[in-house]
């Protein structure tokens, strides 16, 4: 009895710890437009620190099999709590499903990263209205298609000039571009055997960004012998034609350079 006890002692005591972070996901809805200008009614995932706050905030956007995928689904649940845990709001945007689509794998350019950008500020607008949010300090997370739409989200050239560009920008496997405008804080984390985004353009990238002497941050982290889609635990898959898999070493380290790059530039100075 006393060890039945002590044992419900620390699982309560666990739970308290826990609930200073996680809180029920909720799914919203809040509006968007088309690059046509149209209205469209985007949804995502809102998950909530405990607490007053006011909290940053990161938009997430997922790879391409959407929300409704598992492996996607799996990997933005595991995201948004770690956030939650570091003290963030997130809200993880489904672009795909008010527009028709689920799994876009097979056509990436179903959605493309320029629809995505205007998601993804859409999403910034509506977290900056919230009472709960710090709106000075919102960031964006992109993985693999999410990633590639990153790119764009950087490059001020896609947006209009009235809408103020994110605090920070990080993206998982992306698809590298080149900017135009380029006027965010990017953290580039890819893995050197990625077959899908190959690593060497983000490289190219990264050089180009460094030649203009832009005022902004670009960190590019390569990790060796390391594959698409890197930080999806437990991943392991052949898909139209590319190899993508979990690397726990690699998926380690780009958390840990995803908390400190976030901190640099969403929490207050105290």
């Amino acid at each position: 009895m006393k060890r039945k006890a002590i044992v419900l002692g620390f699982l309560s005591f666990t739970a308290f710890l826990l609930a200073d972070y996680v809180s029920a996901e909720e799914w919203v809805k809040f509006e968007g437009q088309t690059v046509m200008g149209e209205k469209l009614q985007l949804a995502g995932i809102l998950n909530v620190p405990k607490g007053d706050g006011p909290f940053p905030a990161v938009v997430m956007l997922c790879g391409c099999g959407g929300l409704q995928d598992k492996n996607d689904a799996k990997h933005q649940k595991a995201w948004a709590e770690r956030l939650m845990s570091w003290g963030y709001v997130s809200l993880s945007v489904d672009s795909f499903g008010p527009r028709g689509y689920g799994d876009i794998c097979e056509n990436i350019n179903a959605v493309n990263p320029i629809q995505r950008s205007g998601d993804a500020f859409s999403a910034k607008s509506y977290l900056a209205k919230l009472k709960y949010v710090d709106a000075k300090h919102i960031a964006v997370i992109g993985w693999t298609h999410g990633g590639w739409a990153v790119m764009a989200i950087v490059d001020c050239i896609y947006r209009d000039e009235n809408t103020a560009p994110f605090q920070a920008a990080i993206a998982f496997s992306p698809w590298c571009l080149s900017f135009d405008c380029f006027d965010t804080p990017l953290l580039i984390l890819i893995g050197e055997r990625d077959d899908w985004c190959p690593a060497s353009r983000c490289i190219t990238t990264k050089d180009e960004v460094i030649s203009a002497e832009s005022e902004y941050e670009i960190k590019l982290v390569i990790y060796p012998n390391t594959h698409h889609a890197f930080d999806f635990e437990g991943l392991k898959e052949e898909k139209y034609g590319h190899h993508a898999e979990y690397n726990p070493e690699a998926a380690a380290d780009a958390i840990a350079q995803t908390r400190d790059f976030l901190a640099k530039y969403l929490k207050t100075k105290e």
